[in-house]
């Protein structure tokens, strides 16, 4: 099983960074699991600082500057994405146990959807899915 992880990104680092360590220090057994960071026009400095995520299991997107909202849409209609699941993970939502992605997973196969956005955790269960 394969799901990619869009986090939604502009001039938020400090959220940025711990949303990505958490996500690669709680990999859910059975899902290969890739990361997109949508960088919303943020500043020069900013970009340089993404660099440091650099990974096989990220992909850095810079987004139209003209571009304004989320980023899935536009990330869907640029970036070739191979997994069979999407999560969008919003950036101050921080995943805290290995099974993170199993409630968003079994929603997407239960109702033939491919692309869940989650908003916030409580525990180990997603408390805002839209």
């Amino acid at each position: 099983m394969s799901c990619t992880i869009i986090i939604s990104h502009y001039e938020s680092l400090p959220f940025l960074r711990a949303c990505v360590r958490k996500i690669r220090a709680h990999i859910n057994p059975g899902v290969e699991q890739h990361i997109i960071i949508a960088d919303q026009s943020s500043v020069e400095t900013t970009i340089k600082v993404l660099q440091e995520f650099d990974g096989e299991d990220i992909t850095i997107c810079k987004m139209d500057p003209l571009y304004s909202g989320y980023g899935i849409d536009w990330i869907m209609r640029n970036v070739d994405i191979k997994t069979e699941y999407i999560v969008q993970l919003h950036v101050d939502a921080f995943p805290i146990s290995d099974k993170w992605l199993a409630v968003p997973i079994q929603l997407m196969q239960e109702s033939d959807f491919k692309f869940i956005g989650i908003l916030q955790f409580i525990c180990d269960k997603p408390e805002a899915i839209y």
